[in-house]
């Protein structure tokens, strides 16, 4: 189990404890300071499953004479620990905590490491401002099991078959004095390069180095320093080569780290390593890796080919999936992280429900991705992913919009199994409830009688009636067809809302529109359908009047 949590929106941390400090709009960050010292403590924050490492990383803005220090305590059984120092970050760059180890752990350099596994933690940032307010923009916690699947998932052909053509360093050409030493921030002047941040090999490393340990490969240090020119990011525990090749259909390359013992990773510039960093650029259309290893001879002898398994075993077996997730802020996915979201054509505050507002563009449902292009104050222009449109230029892309940041998170969906077939259901997490709509896509885990336990976007579980959920065919079924019309059917009676794309409204007297309830009804179905119309048809095709059948449309 490899899990991540990175929190960068304001619902990420919508339920922290704060104390000094004011939240900033969505487009500059979290937090800053507003007093001489400041406080972030998050909630309890649940794991999929039981974990016994734990890594964190944070971006912040720290001026001069500023400080901010990172924690965080784990509960194992029914008790919590006490406070684990992770580091601190000065304006002069990041220092690792003195080696701490007590009954439950140890906190070496840059990873806490459990003798028991916990299941759930919490972080806490304290800020001491400087000359100017301390700026946070981002809290991130990997945590892991150290267990991982024995082979790689079968490879796909996708849009990470790519070079992204990364500028080659070689981290033999720089001074003997610490050459053997600094793979992990050669790696990163290579990513910065990519960003157009071009410094000198020998400054990123003395800049990254952790002025505690005197190390130059902490990891923490390294995401830090990339945030202080510029970039977001974080260290994150990678459950498998798709995330990786997600990333790089994304354009962005990924640092990641390494172990392997002789003939563990053919065609590598070493025989063996204890731990190395290189960046993951692209794929080969056989599914093999093409990283920039520094570790090569010159520059000529950095891009190599790994071939698809060793990399998977000196990576996510062997170093538990570690990487550096860095890149410019936007564009950025993100996760829809209420029951439901409005898409507007601007930004604009809404009052009341009008039914034939067209600004009103659409709704998406909780766990849709989003791509974040633009950020303005507390709103973000995006492209709703999950709802087609048709470009003059002839291509499709996702339906463009603007949403609230404060309907965002920064977590991706899981792989999802099921979908809500009930206009409205009741989701119990503890003592909280969500009602969800009709269409949202969920990952169920199990099923016990009337009852269905699914993965939040959050990690947690919570619990739906089984009957409000349905597992779509892989193919058209008369049952499945009959699903359709069963959903169109649960919206008779309501009103016509223009840009309507859900069962949850403000009044259960208002409904959806044409094409949302063509929308609805076909993600019943496991497919997404272009958002309006017109789009819709262009998907059409010509058929005869005797092939028709129950769930068609007809243009």
């Amino acid at each position: 189990m490899n899990h991540n949590d990175l929190h960068r929106t304001p619902l990420d941390t919508a339920g922290a404890r704060t104390m000094g400090l004011e939240r900033l709009p969505f487009a500059d960050g979290l937090f800053r300071t507003k007093t001489s010292s400041g406080v972030l403590e998050s909630p309890d924050i649940e794991s999929p499953s039981a974990f016994d490492d734990l890594v964190g990383s944070l971006v912040a803005e720290v001026p001069p004479g500023g400080e901010v220090e990172l924690a965080a305590k784990v509960r194992v059984e029914e008790t919590w620990s006490e406070w684990y120092a992770l580091g601190t970050l000065g304006a002069d760059g990041w220092t690792s905590p003195p080696k701490k180890e007590d009954s439950l752990g140890c906190v070496d350099v840059d990873t806490l490491q459990l003798k028991k596994k916990a299941s759930a933690f919490r972080y806490r940032v304290k800020f001491k401002a400087g000359k100017r307010p301390v700026r946070l923009r981002s809290v991130a916690i990997a945590v892991s099991d150290g267990e991982s699947p024995d082979a790689p998932p079968a490879f796909l052909p996708g849009p990470w078959v790519r070079d992204l053509g990364v500028s080659p360093r070689s981290q033999e050409e720089e001074q003997e004095k610490y050459r053997e030493d600094i793979c992990s921030p050669t790696s990163l002047a290579m990513i910065l390069d990519f960003w157009g941040v071009k410094m000198e090999t020998e400054k990123v490393a003395l800049g990254a180095q952790d002025r505690g340990s005197r190390l130059f490969g902490n990891w923490p240090a390294n995401v830090a320093y990339a945030g202080a020119q510029g970039l977001e990011g974080s260290v994150a525990r990678l459950a498998a080569l798709g995330d990786l090749e997600r990333e790089v259909a994304e354009g962005r390359p990924v640092a990641v780290s390494v172990t392997y013992s002789t003939g563990e990773l053919p065609g590598a510039p070493m025989d063996s390593t204890e731990g190395h960093l290189m960046v993951v650029g692209g794929f080969t259309p056989e599914g093999d890796v093409i990283a920039y290893d520094p570790a090569g001879d010159d520059r000529k002898q950095v891009r190599r080919v790994y071939g698809r398994a060793a990399f998977h075993k000196v990576w996510r077996v062997k170093k538990q999936g570690l990487a550096y997730v860095l890149g410019r802020t936007l564009p950025r996915r993100l996760s829809v992280g209420i029951p439901v979201a409005d898409l507007w054509s601007k930004p604009v505050r809404r009052v009341g429900v009008k039914l034939d507002d067209d600004a009103h563009l659409s709704q998406l449902l909780y766990g849709e991705t989003v791509t974040a292009l633009e950020a303005k104050d507390d709103w973000v222009r995006v492209r709703a992913e999950e709802q087609e449109s048709f470009l003059p230029s002839g291509s499709w892309q996702g339906y463009p919009g603007w949403v609230r940041a404060d309907t965002l998170v920064s977590a991706a969906a899981a792989q999802n199994n099921t979908v809500v077939r009930v206009r409205q259901a009741l989701l119990h997490r503890g003592s909280d409830l969500l009602t969800l709509s009709v269409g949202t896509r969920l990952s169920r885990v199990s099923q016990s009688g009337a009852g269905s336990l699914v993965r939040l976007l959050d990690g947690t579980t919570a619990e739906i009636p089984s009957d409000a959920l349905y597992a779509a065919p892989a193919l058209p079924t008369a049952a499945s067809r009959a699903e359709i019309i069963r959903t169109a059917e649960l919206f008779l009676g309501t009103s016509y809302y223009w840009g309507g794309r859900s069962g949850v409204q403000p009044d259960p007297k208002v409904g959806v529109d044409c094409s949302g309830l063509v929308s609805l009804a076909y993600r019943i179905h496991g497919r997404d359908v272009p958002r309006d119309s017109h789009e819709q048809k262009l998907h059409s095709r010509p058929v005869r009047g005797a092939e028709l059948q129950s769930g068609d449309l007809v243009f």
